[in-house]
């Protein structure tokens, strides 16, 4: 009786596994040696070449090598299917590094579909083309950025936005200002799903080319609150790298306030100010800061911690592009302005990292008065009422 239960479960498992797998791929998982492949590919109908493609991926997904099938797949790169050239172009991007001159028989197809009238065709030539890391296509592959740089579609845009950083890892430092040139076109962009793809390669390319922020410093604060969650992320940290380098720190902001630092150098704290400071020795070091102090810490900030502290000496690298005193006040400096306020709606973000980099912003460039208002936020967010013993671990 055991037996036959045992035999009943197992055909209901088999059979409900069955029923699972109706309308799906997972079929194509289940015969890694399946000869039937390569005549799919060469078939005159687009469907059977569709299912060829979807094994072939498959195939790669699973880890199997099946790049003696890339002659064949490149002939398919003319289809005008958009499915089939999807898939073709998904498969040349994973082979194209270990097959480059078969790769390049198809270049002139991927120029051909960077003026297809569908713009997710002309997206996937540009990520394909821009996939090929080959100097010798690194020329064509920056002339198609910089059409799709100036695309009416969205998504191309993005897509060229995406491929400067893979341009810019194959050293064409006789391309350098033209890719640069690309990167504050994208920053100039309209939509917000652009500019984040922009920051992005902006952090990675130029960080402290901050003419290019400069140019479009307004347009990038009041886009910010639309940008994708990762993209706030970059932009924000760019942007306050930025107001850093053009006017140094805010004598007015908390953390400065907490080393005592006002118009003359020094100044007497609160009581907040007081509960906030770390060090409570009565000796009265801790109520002073000098210009070094605002020095390193701006540097810090405009360097990036890691290559800060990587230097064993600390040129001035801003200099040359700006000159500014060591502080500045938030009463008559519009760029500090617009920053925190773009930046305090990002405190009620379900991301935390993008709390976190607003936070920072206001911790480094908000008054004090502000500062105490914004607490609450940062601690509703972080689900924890604010009660006095926690804000010394809400600023911290």
């Amino acid at each position: 009786m055991f037996n036959q239960f045992g035999s009943t479960a197992e055909n209901l498992s088999k059979a409900s596994a069955v029923v699972l797998r109706i309308g799906t791929d997972a079929h194509l998982y289940d015969d890694p040696e399946d000869v039937n492949i390569a005549p799919l590919l060469d078939s005159k109908f687009e469907s059977e070449k569709c299912e060829a493609l979807k094994r072939l991926l498959a195939l790669i997904a699973q880890g199997f090598d099946v790049s003696n099938f890339f002659p064949q797949v490149v002939n398919n790169v003319a289809s005008q299917s958009s499915e089939v050239k999807k898939l073709v172009y998904l498969y040349l991007l994973h082979y194209a590094e270990k097959r480059p001159n078969e790769a390049l028989l198809s270049i002139n197809y991927f120029q051909k579909d960077l003026g297809d009238p569908n713009p997710l065709v002309r997206a996937w030539a540009l990520r394909t083309m821009a996939g090929i890391r080959l100097h010798v296509i690194a020329p064509l592959a920056l002339a198609a950025v910089g059409k799709c740089a100036r695309d009416p579609a969205v998504y191309v845009r993005k897509c060229a936005a995406n491929a400067l950083p893979k341009l810019h890892d194959l050293r064409l430092e006789e391309h350098a200002s033209d890719i640069e040139e690309l990167v504050g076109i994208l920053l100039n962009d309209h939509s917000p799903g652009v500019v984040g793809a922009a920051a992005a390669a902006f952090t990675s390319i130029c960080p402290n080319n901050f003419n290019l922020i400069r140019r479009n410093y307004k347009k990038l604060c009041q886009i910010l609150p639309d940008v994708e969650e990762w993209g706030q992320i970059l932009l924000i940290g760019t942007l306050l790298r930025y107001v850093v380098a053009r006017h140094e720190l805010v004598r007015e902001s908390l953390m400065l306030s907490i080393h005592g630092l006002d118009n003359n150098g020094f100044c007497e704290k609160d009581d907040l100010v007081r509960d906030l400071t770390l060090d409570k020795g009565d000796d009265g070091n801790s109520d002073s800061v000098d210009s070094d102090l605002v020095r390193v810490v701006s540097k810090c900030y405009i360097e990036g911690p890691d290559e800060y502290l990587s230097q064993s000496s600390f040129p001035d690298t801003v200099s040359s592009v700006f000159h500014s005193k060591e502080t500045t006040s938030i009463a008559h400096n519009e760029d500090v302005k617009i920053l925190l306020q773009c930046t305090s709606p990002l405190l009620w973000s379900n991301n935390s990292a993008v709390v976190l980099a607003a936070a920072g912003v206001q911790w480094i460039m908000a008054p004090l008065e502000d500062v105490k208002k914004l607490l609450n936020r940062s601690c509703f967010c972080l689900g924890h009422p604010l009660r006095p013993n926690m804000w010394s671990s809400a600023i911290f």
